[in-house]
């Protein structure tokens, strides 16, 4: 017999899965979730309603185009507007993007 013979080492597809296991499982995937979604805001979360969602991505979509030059030049030719001009305008786009919000119901 060789030595190898004693170095088997158990499949991981015949392991059981103790509810202990499942239980840190769910754990560690519900933290990384809430380490994320503490770092993008605009992932949301269970509370999330669906006008602070589209606020979180039109917020995000019109600091992108005020943030980069080579996005910004093309829009600004596109609407034969200045840089600076189509620049302000996303900027102020950014303080109510999607419109009022809509009344809070109990």
């Amino acid at each position: 017999m060789s030595s190898a013979a004693h170095l088997r080492v158990p499949s991981v597809d015949n392991t059981p899965l103790t509810p202990n296991f499942r239980k840190a499982d769910k754990l560690r995937t519900q933290q990384q979730l809430e380490a994320l979604q503490n770092r993008y805001v605009g992932t949301g979360h269970a509370d999330t309603t669906a006008h602070e969602f589209k606020v979180n991505g039109m917020r995000d979509y019109y600091s992108s185009m005020a943030g980069h030059p080579a996005l910004l030049s093309y829009t600004a030719l596109g609407m034969g507007e200045s840089r600076e001009k189509v620049r302000l305008q996303m900027i102020h786009k950014m303080i109510q993007p999607a419109g009022k919000a809509p009344p809070v119901q109990d």
